[in-house]
């Protein structure tokens, strides 16, 4: 498990064989989010019905203005994962906070793993929530090259969970899950086993790269950083790229486009870089190529 901090870039916490105290208490979430009436004007006696403050309850700093919305607190939702993960034989296996704990992250490690021959992919099952209105509790798969920690986030759930009911009354969400999760697992693994299988020319790549991300008509050396690193990765400096399954792949060109958007693509902080990776531009580029090799090369 020593890779944990490169796939969550450095912001998660390892809280395996930690009971639910010491792991909150380990990520700094062993707080809740407390809730006063929105007042403003002279003296605050204005009030707006239905609004609340909501922050911090050890800092007091501020979260959000909250709109007929009901707070998830770390406590239950990290117990609630953690009941669920048990009674599906896993194990929470870190905790993250990000925002100054606006957003939170719990993972756990599905025991299957694809392998095609040394290439080995991990799975792992993220559940997230925002204490911000408007966001709510979400459930994905993040698919991790062990090779290179070059992660993907798949959405498993459609659905995003809105605050306006009970937390308790949101638990067959979670038991719903798992089966989910497990499928498309196995619908991904057999896309990229084919993928493995198409081969795929230094001229050809280069095509398709521009396709998704370049300049039509333009040389190479004029086309955006995007298409210039990914190829070079795929032409041998990505790591794994010496892998048969990935020496002139299709499979080995997504793996590049993958290695660039996790490591070498520009970014400010690391809990933006994995905010993008999750559910950003950098998490729909990847996707979005993914989407155009196997429509090219699987259909």
């Amino acid at each position: 498990m020593a890779y944990m901090g490169d796939w969550l870039h450095g912001q998660g916490i390892d809280v395996h064989g930690m009971n639910l105290d010491q792991a909150l208490e380990a990520a700094d979430l062993d707080w809740t989010v407390e809730t006063s009436q929105f007042r403003y004007g002279p003296k605050y006696q204005h009030r707006e019905q239905g609004k609340q403050v909501a922050y911090r309850s050890d800092t007091g700093a501020f979260i959000d203005i909250y709109d007929q919305r009901i707070p998830y607190q770390n406590r239950d939702l990290v117990d609630m994962f953690k009941g669920y993960l048990e009674a599906a034989d896993l194990e929470l296996g870190w905790l993250a906070q990000l925002y100054d704990g606006k957003e939170i992250l719990a993972g756990a490690k599905i025991p299957q793993s694809s392998e095609m021959g040394n290439d080995r992919t991990d799975h792992f099952l993220l559940l997230r929530d925002s204490h911000v209105n408007g966001k709510g509790l979400k459930v994905s798969l993040y698919s991790n090259r062990f090779i290179c920690t070059n992660g993907m986030n798949v959405v498993v759930q459609n659905q995003v969970i809105p605050h306006t009911r009970e937390l308790n009354q949101r638990k067959q969400f979670m038991r719903d899950t798992i089966d989910q999760v497990i499928a498309k697992i196995h619908e991904r693994e057999q896309n990229h086993q084919d993928l493995t299988q198409v081969e795929m020319s230094k001229e050809e790549a280069t095509m398709q790269l521009i396709a998704a991300f370049g300049n039509p008509g333009q040389p190479v050396d004029d086309q955006p950083r995007v298409v210039q690193t990914a190829l070079a990765l795929f032409n041998g400096q990505g790591k794994g790229s010496e892998f048969l399954t990935a020496y002139n792949t299709a499979y080995g060109l997504l793996q590049s486009v993958t290695e660039y958007y996790n490591w070498h693509a520009p970014r400010s902080e690391a809990k933006t870089a994995l905010q993008s990776l999750l559910e950003g531009s950098r998490n729909q580029a990847m996707h979005q190529f993914e989407r155009q090799l196997v429509g090219v090369c699987l259909r």
